[in-house]
């Protein structure tokens, strides 16, 4: 057994089970798992695991990614301990030695094994990151479905079991984006996480203040972000949210302009007309009789 100390941390390689665990491991030799292969997932699975587990890797070959979604868990490398809770992204880049072990009762994660390749060269030689992560849920959703489906013998559950491992690619990727270093992507999560929130609340008062806030930076680091990233303001980025939205509403509904306004955070009809005219080129009429 390999054993390294630095700063008081012993880093082993050791794999110790509790009868209570349990591991599900995707398939990975299957025409299905096909997609997740292509986007350089080299393993993955789902662990399931309770106190009195610990694995320890002196040399890991590949990098590490690890999503909670149950519980915490205990990581440590030879410098730093943290504890992993849901809503964080764990990553650890090939040969840096670590340990993790439940912090106190159950822990359930997700992990994904990546290549130390090409595609993932931005990973070598940087620390061991914890930051958050807006993907655990959707993730969450595809693994499972990945893993149902994958279980079934008829050619729709192998195709659906193909759709889910191409989801689950897309949302890695996008995770750790496809040239950015990692701080880049979690940045692009961020504002794909603070634009879901304001589309999922378009009647609320939002100004750049309480963007920020959400986002945990200042107003004027918003702006650059938004402009970096978006090539618009932030209160532009929630125009165009209630303006599509509006255009959706008067479709498929026949709600009133005047309905249709304050669902989508304008108490004045006339305010939002004009804003919907700066935006589609027309009224909201016109646009609803066109359609």
């Amino acid at each position: 057994m390999k054993t390294r100390r630095v700063h008081g941390h012993v880093i082993r390689d050791v794999m110790v089970w509790s009868t209570r665990c349990s591991e599900h491991f995707f398939p990975w030799r299957t025409l299905a798992a096909q997609p997740m292969r292509e986007s350089q997932i080299a393993e993955a699975g789902i662990s399931d695991i309770y106190p009195g587990y610990e694995l320890g890797r002196t040399q890991p070959r590949f990098h590490l990614l690890v999503y909670t979604t149950l519980g915490t868990g205990c990581f440590y490398t030879q410098e730093i301990t943290r504890e992993v809770r849901r809503g964080q992204l764990l990553i650890v880049p090939a040969s840096t030695p670590f340990g993790y072990q439940p912090d106190k009762a159950r822990w359930r994660f997700m992990w994904f094994h990546l290549p130390d390749n090409e595609r993932w060269a931005k990973l070598r030689g940087v620390p061991a990151i914890l930051r958050p992560t807006y993907l655990t849920e959707v993730l969450e959703g595809a693994t499972e479905g990945y893993l149902k489906e994958s279980r079934g013998r008829g050619p729709t559950s192998q195709r659906a079991a193909m759709l889910y491992a191409e989801l689950i690619g897309l949302y890695i990727s996008r995770e750790l984006g496809s040239r950015e270093e990692p701080v880049s992507a979690d940045i692009k999560n961020r504002l794909y996480n603070l634009w879901d929130n304001v589309n999922e609340d378009l009647r609320r008062p939002w100004t750049v203040e309480k963007m920020a806030d959400l986002m945990a930076v200042s107003p004027a680091h918003l702006h650059r972000l938004t402009r970096e990233h978006a090539n618009a303001s932030p209160m532009k980025m929630v125009t165009r949210l209630r303006m599509e939205r509006a255009q959706e509403l008067l479709i498929i509904h026949p709600y009133p302009v005047r309905a249709i306004a304050e669902m989508v955070g304008y108490q004045n009809e006339f305010a939002f007309s004009v804003a919907f005219k700066r935006f589609s080129g027309v009224t909201p009429g016109q646009f609803r009789e066109r359609r």
